[in-house]
């Protein structure tokens, strides 16, 4: 029963960290594609992911979580056959638990200000204007929310595999 238990978790740890792998670099790559180009009321500006703060330290978490991810990937090969292996490997999916957290909550901020503005430090919506550039955010941050969620339930995954071993 043991061995079938630990052929389960390994599945699903693999699993789990390449559709991990896979929201997160897709995420990135429409972060970092994401322009457009428009004039209001005869000037044009430009808007792109490197104009934000927020949106690019999504981009550079990212990066730094779907390496880190890939580097656990094999890790957690290793870490369902060994158990003293599993504890650092909770460590490190907490960790990027974290940063993904952080980084969307950052990038959804700058988001919603882009959306709706803000009326009281007179910021004003710019989605009007470049309608495909806040389409191309919204499906980022989409894809980078579902990334948050499969990082943490990999979390307590390998939080459950930790206590057990």
């Amino acid at each position: 029963m043991g061995d079938k238990r630990t052929l389960m978790n390994l599945k699903v740890q693999v699993s789990m960290r390449v559709l991990t792998i896979g929201t997160t670099l897709a995420s990135m790559g429409l972060m970092i594609t994401n322009r457009e180009v428009t004039s209001v009321y005869g000037i044009a500006f430009e808007a792109k992911y490197s104009d934000s703060s927020a949106f690019r330290y999504l981009v550079f978490a990212y990066i730094a979580i779907a390496a880190v991810t890939l580097l656990t990937l094999a890790w957690a090969c290793l870490a369902v056959r060994k158990g003293g292996l599993i504890f650092a490997l909770f460590f490190f999916d907490l960790l990027m638990t974290l940063t993904a957290l952080s980084a969307f909550s950052a990038a959804m901020s700058e988001g919603y200000i882009g959306k709706y503005g803000n009326t009281h430090a007179g910021w004003l919506p710019i989605c009007g204007y470049v309608h495909n550039y806040c389409n191309r955010v919204t499906l980022s941050l989409a894809l980078s929310f579902i990334s948050f969620l499969l990082l943490f339930v990999l979390t307590v995954l390998t939080a459950s595999a930790a206590r057990r071993s």
